[in-house]
């Protein structure tokens, strides 16, 4: 599984004398697909030191070792995009999330020390399905151009990252949860933004989904059977897109974004106070429960 989600990834499965080439530069011709279909895209790959961290070696070696094979592969690759014409480059490190040892910290910084000489676009670092804690002084270390983090699963360390962010970085907000179908709290998203706003400045600030939105369905206009109530809660991917045109409206204190605000409180609201969600009956047989149901009448052998 890919991390907590219910999405399955296919496992890289290298051994000691593993070998990297470029069989088909995929994240290029996609480029160039959407370039010629009018969009500026900004190519996604997942990390190196993510994608040796997610191997399993068929050997029981260290896949990390394999790191200086790997990394021609991603400069070539960079390089490619860079001269198609790409601005950006995501790379997604969902690993800083994690517990690391030192050697995994050591193959942080020397991967982006290397794709950080050759030609490249400029590389936004993506971390996300939790803050970087422990690792936040590392990713803030690292040699790229902007950073993105997760403030739904991770809303704590906005104010630690704020102070950690080199003063020229783009700091990117995962504002809108990529995981779940629900429309956001838009308020709050905006309370979050405009305090990054604060301290970054308007330049160098990014509004974006938590992460992927893969995880979610297209556009909820596709869907007709849905009763109006229900429907009015929830936010599929195009949706979501439509939710960060409207925080970054109200962030620039456009007029028309308050009665989208207003239109995202209704919603929560009535979600709120559904009975849907939210049942009496339920709630007085919760609020009846006393110390004895707690406790196991049976001894354990019988359970």
């Amino acid at each position: 599984k890919w991390f907590d989600t219910n999405y399955h990834y296919l496992v890289p499965e290298p051994d000691a004398g593993q070998q990297f080439h470029l069989r088909d530069n995929k994240p290029l011709r996609e480029f160039l697909e959407a370039k010629a279909a009018g969009f500026k895209a900004r190519p996604v790959l997942l990390g190196p030191v993510s994608f040796l961290k997610l191997a399993k070696t068929t050997d029981g070696s260290d896949a990390l070792a394999l790191l200086e094979r790997l990394l021609p592969i991603y400069a070539e690759v960079l390089a490619s995009l860079r001269d198609a014409g790409a601005d950006w480059v995501q790379l997604d490190e969902p690993c800083l999330v994690l517990d690391l040892d030192a050697a995994s910290r050591a193959a942080y910084q020397r991967a982006y020390a290397v794709l950080a000489q050759g030609p490249r676009p400029q590389l936004l670092l993506a971390t996300y399905f939790g803050a970087l804690d422990d690792n936040l002084a590392l990713a803030a270390g690292l040699p790229v151009d902007g950073l993105h983090i997760d403030l739904v699963r991770g809303l704590a360390q906005l104010d630690a990252v704020l102070r950690a962010l080199p003063a020229a970085r783009t700091l990117s907000l995962g504002l809108v949860d990529g995981r779940n179908i629900w429309r956001s709290d838009l308020d709050k998203a905006l309370v979050l933004a405009r305090h990054a706003r604060s301290v970054v400045g308007g330049d160098r600030l990014w509004l974006a989904p938590s992460c992927s939105l893969l995880h979610v369905p297209v556009d909820l206009t596709l869907e007709k059977a849905l009763d109006p109530e229900l429907r009015s809660w929830l936010a599929f991917a195009r949706q979501k897109i439509e939710e960060l045109r409207l925080l970054g409206d109200a962030l620039a204190d456009r007029a028309e974004a308050e009665a989208g605000l207003a239109q995202a409180r209704t919603a929560l609201q009535s979600r709120r106070e559904s009975p849907r969600v939210h049942r009496p009956a339920v709630k007085a047989r919760l609020a009846a429960l006393g110390a004895d149901d707690a406790r196991r009448h049976a001894p354990h052998a019988r359970r």
